[in-house]
């Protein structure tokens, strides 16, 4: 036999052998594409059903929060302590916040006088002027269904900053000045830096920047009883420039060292127009200015 006949006999021997191997190579391809197909179709339907517990989730805590608005802080904190026992882990943050804030709206509605306590409380870290208070104001400030509707605003305010921000964590610490915060932001080394949401055993609630459990740069403090501060604050403190408004519609705007009105700065009234203007201090007007 010659050599180019067994060459072709060894080709057609071949050739069945290499159309299977081709058969199979292709065949582990499908396979392979197959096997990569289901699994992100796996993990589609698992997205989606995370989707669905997440809005799930989320719907529940809204429907807990009206609870809240409407003034039925027993409920609202029965079932945000239900909620927080049986797991919406990736808000937890989120419930620990709600579960502090109905907690001391209870405790207002339980307490007579509650706006009295909370004054009392925060006369460390309040601004009050020596004008004489009405009748009607002190009605008003002393009514216990005045400080709730605050509380209300104040929890609206929340919920729309908790859901617009990436909140990172929940603390809890002490001030400088002794109160207790309960805080929901940014954390660093285990302590409040970056921007964050404070609410303080007292009431009262902080919006800022913080800088190692300290409130550092700009933000604005809330009163219970409708007073707040927009402005600059280091070393814990309102330092810098800011602006300090009542509720009846004074203001001042100014320069602040300690927590005190210090420097130049103007005091309105109600009516938005100047009523003095000078130097100040320690909250007090010590050089008027000339106009």
């Amino acid at each position: 036999m010659s050599k180019k006949r067994k060459k072709r006999i060894k080709k057609r021997v071949l050739i069945p052998y290499l159309l299977l191997g081709a058969v199979g190579v292709a065949a582990l391809f499908f396979l392979v594409r197959a096997n990569k197909l289901q699994y992100q179709l796996k993990k589609s339907v698992q997205n989606q059903v995370e989707l669905l517990r997440t809005k799930s989730e989320y719907q529940e805590l809204i429907r807990i929060d009206s609870i809240l608005v409407a003034g039925d802080y027993q409920t609202a904190l029965d079932t945000y302590n239900s909620v927080n026992d049986h797991g919406i882990e990736r808000d937890g943050a989120a419930i620990q916040l709600r579960i502090a804030l109905a907690q001391k709206m209870l405790q207002f509605q339980k307490t007579d006088g509650g706006e009295a306590t909370l004054a009392k409380n925060d006369s460390i870290d309040s601004t009050r002027t020596n004008r004489v208070i009405t009748p009607i104001e002190i009605r008003q400030y002393d009514s216990l269904n005045f400080a709730l509707e605050k509380a209300k605003v104040q929890l609206s305010r929340m919920k729309r900053q908790l859901k617009g921000k990436a909140f990172g964590e929940y603390l809890t610490f002490k001030s400088k000045k002794g109160n207790t915060m309960h805080y929901v932001g940014q954390v660093k080394n285990g302590k409040a830096n970056g921007t964050g949401i404070a609410l303080l055993d007292t009431g009262s609630r902080y919006e800022g920047e913080w800088e190692e459990n300290q409130r550092v740069g700009e933000g604005t403090f809330y009163w219970a009883d409708g007073e707040y501060y927009v402005g600059s604050y280091s070393n814990d403190r309102r330092n810098g420039e800011g602006s300090y408004f009542w509720p009846n519609g004074e203001k001042y705007i100014g320069q602040w060292k300690d927590d005190k009105r210090n420097g130049n700065g103007s005091f309105y009234g109600a009516d938005g127009k100047i009523v003095t203007s000078g130097i100040w201090k320690n909250d007090k007007l010590v050089e008027t200015k000339k106009k």
